[in-house]
């Protein structure tokens, strides 16, 4: 990014699986030294509540074997898990900056949120390279300044 002061804000995207040390680090290396807002979004992918309106869908446990049925409040009690893991883990990486960042929980299909979100000023969004196969990328692509997808250093 040749002109930090152009942005407005920096956006940081994640999904269920996304590296949030990376994406912190690349988020940093634009907005350091600079009055840049920071969001950190988890964009909470809706197949889980989709999976969960099936009659047949099953949860099966990694550990024993075990079998039951993958309900809607299954579906939400992931949602929430993987929500507050990854506001922990922002929140201590903010704190260790010593950074203010505000977090927020949205469901990709929701365009009204994600346009009020992501739709002011200029902004930079860094997210994971999966992001860019998810179908609110189209949306995000149209509404960002610049958007900065991060590998993982394990992959």
């Amino acid at each position: 990014m040749s002109r930090h002061d152009e942005l407005s804000r920096v956006i940081i995207a994640m999904t269920e699986s996304s590296p949030v040390a990376e994406l912190w680090q690349a988020a940093m290396d634009v907005a350091r030294d600079s009055q840049i807002e920071l969001v950190a979004v988890y964009l909470h992918d809706e197949r889980w509540e989709h999976a969960a309106s099936l009659p047949f869908t099953r949860e099966i446990s990694l550990i024993g074997g075990s079998s039951t049925e993958f309900t809607l409040q299954r579906a939400e009690q992931l949602v929430t898990e993987t929500a507050s893991l990854l506001r922990n883990e922002i929140e201590r990486l903010a704190s260790e900056a010593g950074l203010p960042v505000a977090f927020e929980v949205l469901p990709e299909s929701n365009r009204a949120l994600i346009q009020a979100l992501f739709g002011r000023d200029k902004i930079l969004v860094v997210g994971p390279p999966v992001l860019a196969k998810r179908p609110v990328f189209g949306d995000l692509r149209d509404l960002a300044h610049k958007i900065l997808l991060v590998e993982s250093e394990n992959n």
